[in-house]
């Protein structure tokens, strides 16, 4: 009799084992689906490009969006006076958009960033292309241009 109730118990646990083993597969798969799901979305995820571009007076270290066609893509400006290395505070800076042929596709102005020396521009380019920028930095001290090439638009 002793033996056959250890046979039971045995048998039992085993059972128990194997079912909640069976239960533990789909929800490990489960887990590790998804995880690989958000690391292919968090690749996808595009960085930033960014471009340093100089006159004989300012820096102008830029970053954007990748530039989609009637999407708006974000510039964040930093301009550095190379007179004496400061940030250029309060300035009208203006962004003058246009496509190979010389044709004026718009404007933007620049809002003043929340950190002396940053601007933030919105563009939003309507259709795919090869595109110039010109910024117009202008305040106080100074009045410059930069006029930039080969601005692609997807």
């Amino acid at each position: 009799m002793m033996l056959t109730n250890r046979l039971v118990t045995i048998t039992t646990k085993t059972t128990a084992c194997r079912f909640t083993f069976l239960l533990l597969i789909p929800l490990l798969l489960t887990t590790f689906v998804a995880c690989k799901s958000q690391k292919k979305a968090a690749e996808l995820e595009e960085e930033p490009l960014s471009r340093t571009e100089f006159t004989e007076r300012i820096e102008n270290f830029f970053e954007y969006d990748l530039l989609k066609a009637g999407k708006q893509s974000q510039f964040l400006i930093h301009l550095t006076d190379l007179s004496d290395g400061t940030p250029v505070e309060k300035a009208e800076v203006t962004l003058t958009i246009s496509n190979k042929s010389g044709a004026g596709v718009g404007q933007v102005k620049a809002r003043i960033g929340k950190v002396t020396g940053i601007y933030v521009a919105d563009v939003t380019i309507a259709n795919p292309g090869n595109y110039d920028l010109e910024f117009h930095i202008k305040n106080a001290k100074l009045d410059e241009r930069l006029p930039l090439k080969d601005f692609q638009v997807e």
